[in-house]
């Protein structure tokens, strides 16, 4: 089995010059220069498997814009727009052969993708990059991505999200209320929790309320906050944590596992979050509903526009504030969840005819000039002009122009391959700005968007949240040596289940007998695996 490894490239930085950044070898200026073709070549064709989202590229402007600034050519193999479909139709494609340029893989990296590898189907993206092509190196050999690499080299460009996609709100009414503050660490969260829980926050005089809502299997967002102030980590169920020593071992195997559900265990015995919890499936939408209806007062979010429209909806005032994670025993910062995972890929297929060209083209669309067309359109036609409200970048649209280029129906007023196309949705991760290191770049990233999407206390939730994110070890790996089967997820999930809802004299027997049955499944074998590929990247 192939393993990923730690090998980092240099990241070209200061020893760029300003001139080599700001032209690719295609020749383009940026997004607003024209570009063209200067040379009088024949444009490059590019054939592309991607979704393209109701997009007509014989008429689209900002494709033609995107051609004529590049000098290429899109020839577009339309992939399908349900995910198994997808996967099987780029299966076969590239199984066979079948003559591809450039592929949007939205999914993970599984074993046949590693067999492509093995295989010789796929390029590295090492053995054609340029210096004119920082913004890739820079993101190849993030931290984040490190666990991509296949023995030194990338194969798997990823689509990295925008910043911060997950972070946590509170109700600023309910802690009026009570008289607290928004917690900073774990002992002023329970204290919080347990007066949401029994102070009657809302004021109706009913026993009804409490701090949190948990939906199963995983518990991982309400769970994942509290297991955060004792160490790092997902908490999904077969994460990996860094323990003191500079050793690796399982989340679920670590003594800050065992005190983060002793902890949570008191809860549930003290009725601070949902009894329900194991059966609760789905928190879709849910947990909005019982923020509006007075019931729980804090939840965890990827965006706040849901909610606030069940507020305007019910014609209440939506009185909420930001929870930052909480602080550690010792004082130290806490953390939240790394949102740039491995969720999709750019992979180059051998069949390529020009792979410089096509790394022309994702780097340029990853420079600011890059990054406006393809989510905005074209200045002057699909926009106007850009303003600044607070830190936010603010494309005022013209709607009726983007409506002649694509359906806003269905996808807004921004750019339909904004998302999963080129690159990522959001705003800029300002790479150049900050030497080509994209983990100094990502939590800098900066806003975009629309006026009708402005006016919120919670603008800026992603940039806020991207402050706090961490990588845990093995994060967006592809080493499938070190990753947990789902046998062993489900002796965690059920194990830790267990050690809550029983009585609180049998936590730690619980809990001892869920860790030895998940070591005797394989998890100790997992461990020593993991600390000896952990052993390797930290000898490179």
């Amino acid at each position: 089995m192939m393993k990923a490894t730690k090998h980092l490239m240099r990241i070209l930085a200061a020893v760029l010059a300003a001139s080599s950044v700001a032209m690719l070898a295609a020749g383009c200026d940026d997004a607003g220069s024209g570009g063209g073709n200067a040379s009088g070549d024949e444009p490059v064709t590019i054939r592309w498997y991607q979704e393209l989202r109701g997009i007509d590229p014989d008429t689209d402007r900002v494709l033609k814009q995107i051609e004529e600034t590049l000098n290429i050519e899109f020839e577009f193999v339309a992939s399908p727009g349900g995910s198994e479909e997808q996967e099987q139709k780029l299966n076969l494609m590239v199984s066979t052969g079948e003559k591809l340029d450039l592929v949007t893989m939205l999914s993970g990296v599984d074993e046949l993708k590693l067999q492509w590898v093995e295989d010789g189907v796929l390029l590295a993206y090492e053995d054609y990059l340029t210096e004119n092509h920082p913004n890739i190196k820079s993101i190849l050999d993030a931290d984040l991505y490190k666990y991509l690499k296949i023995d030194g080299k990338s194969y798997f460009k990823p689509l990295p999200l925008e910043a911060g996609n997950r972070g946590y709100i509170i109700k600023q009414d309910w802690l009026d209320a009570v008289g607290l503050d928004v917690p900073t660490n774990l002992d002023e969260y329970y204290e919080v929790i347990k007066a949401f829980t029994y102070e009657d926050p809302d004021g109706n005089g009913e026993d009804d309320t409490y701090g949190f809502f948990v939906a199963e299997p995983y518990g991982s967002n309400a769970f994942g906050f509290i297991a955060r102030s004792f160490i790092n980590c997902g908490c999904w169920g077969g994460d990996w944590v860094e323990l003191a020593d500079g050793t690796v071992t399982q989340f679920v195997a670590s003594d800050e596992a065992r005190e983060t559900f002793r902890f949570i265990k008191k809860c549930y015995d003290e009725g601070l979050f949902n009894k329900s919890f194991v059966n609760e499936k789905d928190a879709e939408g849910k947990m909005e509903d019982l923020m509006v209806q007075q019931r729980i007062g804090m939840m965890d979010v990827t965006g706040v526009t849901g909610l606030l429209r069940r507020y305007e909806d019910a014609g209440m005032e939506a009185d909420l504030t930001y929870m930052p994670p909480l602080n550690k025993a010792d004082g130290s910062q806490g953390t939240l969840p790394h949102s740039g995972g491995s969720w999709g890929f750019h992979i180059i297929p051998k069949t390529c005819s020009n792979p410089e060209k096509v790394l022309d083209f994702l780097e340029w669309s990853l420079t600011e000039e890059g990054r406006a067309l393809t989510a905005y359109g074209i200045e002057g036609v699909h926009y106007t002009d850009t303003t600044m409200e607070g830190d936010i970048k603010v494309f005022n649209v013209n709607k009726e122009e983007m409506e002649k280029d694509w359906n806003t129906a269905d996808y807004g007023y921004s750019y339909p391959l904004s998302w999963g196309g080129p690159n990522y949705s959001g705003g800029y991760i300002p790479m150049k700005e900050n030497n080509y290191d994209f983990d100094v770049a990502y939590p800098k990233q900066e806003l975009w968007n629309i006026p009708d999407n402005l006016g919120t206390a919670f603008d800026d939730l992603k940039v806020r949240n991207a402050q706090y994110a961490q990588v845990f070890p093995f994060q967006a790996s592809i080493d499938q040596t070190v990753m947990a089967d789902q046998k062993l997820i489900d002796i965690e999930i059920q194990g830790r289940t267990k050690a809550i809802v029983e009585p609180a004299e049998n936590f730690d027997a619980n809990w001892d007998a869920m860790l030895e049955e998940w070591m005797a499944a394989g998890g100790a074998e997992l461990i020593e695996r993991g600390n000896e590929v952990w052993a390797e990247l930290q000898a490179e």
